[in-house]
């Protein structure tokens, strides 16, 4: 072969020119690991190594083998090979990589010592380039910063390197360094969920395209692969998983394929194929060679069996995790201490609380929404196991509040569980307030199951008729019944048609069950409907009409309308203000609420100082979503200059700035503003 038709992969090009001078030396050893089977990549990266251990070729070369086997070996997440290598002392990319591989693999001195000696290099380059200087030394307090757990100094330094990304040369002369640590970015963004990084996925999906680095793409891919996975949206998380499995088996990256292996596991887990997810990740555990994927398979493992409720096995992997990765992973705590609280025996429920907040400190310290709503979710079930149900209720509510925006799957949850927190409290206080706030709890659950096809809704239509027999409501009780038995039927769900029967014929023949009978039932349901995973299935939104912002006082302060024509009704803009001024301390409870009014259906959210009011022509979990994404950022915007914005010195940019939010959540570009009444 010739050197000109080499194909070099974009990863290395500053060593094209190189490869291409000493191709005759090159190409004999590339080919004996290319005869071996090995692919394109690994073979660059494994005669490289060869040549920079030749002692009777020239040191340059071997500098130059040095840096391609160093770098090829990081790509192929074999952090501690790089560690092998030596590299020169006046290459901030080398060291760079180097400095990294020594994190993963938590050898912490010779991450001090790089440090040490790229500080040394930063001085000598602010004399040279000034430029570059200003880039590099951004990104090396980004990566000490991350090391130091200081997440404010990480997004400080987040925000200069994104003003320096594109004014430098940095993609010119250093592409593949430029690209890791946007990645490193996009990943804070997409596992925190923090808004700080917000932009950066994108920006990485649009450079790894750009410049075509397949190591870099299947990064990127798994990224949005996990992104939709999250987001509920399990056919498009499947397809991004697929594009990178494909692109890892190309490059040969054994820790990639083993971890994507474990990620298709976790997308059957959330189908609820169980086994299917266990024998995936049985799988991967296989290949020996793989080493830094091994703790995220053990997770997603000790997560079926926990659904299983096979809680011993379960902690016997995470006992495996534990131990590979220094005890200070997040979601290893938050799944042994939940786990460790159901085994019997004395001091374990003690010490299981323990995990689950060290978990839940450290999810806090990340500023992980993800995980901070795992914490919540299964706080709320220790204290609704323990009879602590006012905590329960209020851990519940803490986690909807983070799912609404992070894990649908925990909406879903957190309200059944509510509901059920709620009915065990009527157990003791007899009120038929605590019914009544069960039955909301369960009305929300009905509204997403019908939005978002989920098949336990003929359950959840269930047990929602036995609250209202519990209330008295039984005519509403019927109805509800019938339609539980028809989809019942729909499913082929025999035992549920049977049951649906039954209590139609109860309130016929007026035989109805004491509450307390009623309550067990439907405690039995919830807890049965808590083993399965749910999934967001559609995007659809309901026809919206306009948003207004009021502060936690009633004062009425922004609107926003979704259509021009929408004629500006004051005496519902007037009654608005009046309902939210009388009903502000219930408004600013938690908890999905809607009111009718006027023919819509208004959704309600608050967070902070201000509360959001969005007219829909239905309820819809996609526009309260949306809804509260706004509230929230609109507070974070607004929140120090509350005092203004209450006494009605509202500023036009202000406007400008929420009206912008409005863009870019709602996605909306017509809107008609009107000014706060004086």
């Amino acid at each position: 072969m010739k050197s000109d038709n080499f194909d070099l992969p974009n990863e290395f090009s500053r060593f094209e020119k190189f490869i291409k001078s000493d191709f005759e030396q090159f190409y004999p050893v590339f080919q004996k690991y290319q005869e071996m089977q090995y692919s394109s990549f690994q073979s660059l990266v494994y005669a490289s190594d060869d040549l920079a251990n030749t002692l009777s070729i020239p040191e340059f070369s071997r500098i130059n083998y040095t840096q391609i086997a160093m770098i090829g070996y990081f790509l192929l997440s074999q952090f501690k090979k790089v560690l092998t290598f030596p590299i020169p002392e006046d290459n901030f990319e080398a060291m760079y990589f180097r400095m990294k591989s020594a994190k993963f693999t938590g050898d912490r001195e010779v991450v001090s010592a790089l440090v040490a000696n790229t500080i040394a290099l930063m001085v000598e380059l602010k004399k040279t380039d000034p430029s570059m200087h200003k880039a590099f030394s951004a990104i090396l307090s980004m990566e000490i910063a991350s090391m130091n757990s200081d997440v404010q100094t990480v997004q400080q330094y987040s925000r200069v390197f994104r003003s320096n990304l594109f004014d430098t040369v940095l993609i010119e002369k250093y592409p593949l360094l430029t690209l890791q640590v946007v990645s490193d970015l996009a990943y804070r963004e997409f596992r925190t969920g923090d808004e700080a990084y917000s932009g950066w996925l994108e920006i990485y999906k649009e450079l790894a395209e750009a410049l075509n680095m397949d190591t870099k793409r299947l990064d990127c891919y798994t990224m949005l692969g996990g992104l939709y996975r999250f987001k509920g949206y399990l056919e498009e998380a499947s397809e991004y998983y697929g594009k990178a499995i494909v692109i890892a088996e190309k490059i040969g990256n054994k820790e990639f394929i083993a971890s994507l292996i474990a990620n298709m596991a976790d997308l059957e887990h959330t189908r609820g194929n169980l086994e299917k997810a266990l024998s995936l990740c049985q799988e991967a555990l296989k290949d020996p060679e793989i080493s830094q994927s091994k703790p995220t398979i053990y997770v997603n493992i000790a997560e079926v069996l926990i659904k299983q409720e096979k809680y011993g096995e379960a902690l016997e992997y995470l006992d495996k995790a534990q131990n590979l990765t220094n005890r200070n992973s997040p979601i290893v705590n938050l799944l042994y201490g939940y786990s460790l609280t159901k085994i019997p025996g004395k001091g374990n429920l003690q010490e299981g609380i323990k995990y689950l907040e060290k978990g839940g400190n450290l999810s806090e310290k990340t500023k992980n929404q993800r995980w901070l709503t795992t914490y919540y979710y299964y706080m709320g079930r220790i204290y609704l196991d323990t009879y602590d149900l006012s905590s329960s209720i209020e851990s519940f509510k803490k986690c909807y509040d983070l799912a609404i925006i992070s894990e649908f799957q925990y909406v879903v949850l957190s309200q059944l569980y509510l509901a059920e927190a709620y009915l065990h409290r009527y157990k003791i206080s007899k009120s038929d307030a605590d019914l009544t706030n069960s039955e909301r709890y369960l009305a929300n659950v009905i509204s997403i199951c019908q939005e978002q096809d989920l098949p336990i809704l003929a359950e959840v239509l269930y047990i929602s008729g036995q609250l209202l027999v519990a209330l008295n409501e039984f005519v509403d009780a019927e109805y509800i019944f019938e339609q539980a038995r028809d989809l019942a039927e729909k499913n082929a769900n025999f035992p549920l048609i049977e049951k649906c029967a039954k209590s139609v014929l109860m309130i016929q023949s007026n035989e109805i069950e004491r509450p307390i009978a009623i309550i067990h039932e439907i405690t039995d349901v919830i807890n049965d409907l808590a083993k399965h995973s749910y999934l967001k299935k559609t995007k659809r939104m309901p026809q919206v009409y306009f948003l207004n912002i009021f502060t936690d006082e009633g004062s009425y302060i922004y609107s926003y309308y979704f259509n021009r024509q929408f004629p500006i009704n004051d005496v519902l803009i007037s009654g608005l203000i009046s309902a939210i001024r009388t009903m502000s301390s219930e408004v600013f409870g938690s908890g999905l609420r809607g009111i009718d009014f006027e023919g819509k259906k208004l959704l309600v959210e608050s967070f902070g100082r201000f509360c959001g009011i969005l007219a829909c022509d239905r309820d819809s979990f996609n526009a309260r979503t949306k809804l509260y994404n706004f509230v929230q950022r609109f507070n974070q915007k607004f929140e120090d200059n509350y005092k203004n914005i209450k006494e009605g010195e509202t500023l036009e940019q202000f406007q400008k700035e929420a009206d912008f939010l409005i863009d870019i959540i709602f996605e909306k570009s017509e809107r008609a503003i009107i000014t706060p009444p004086k």
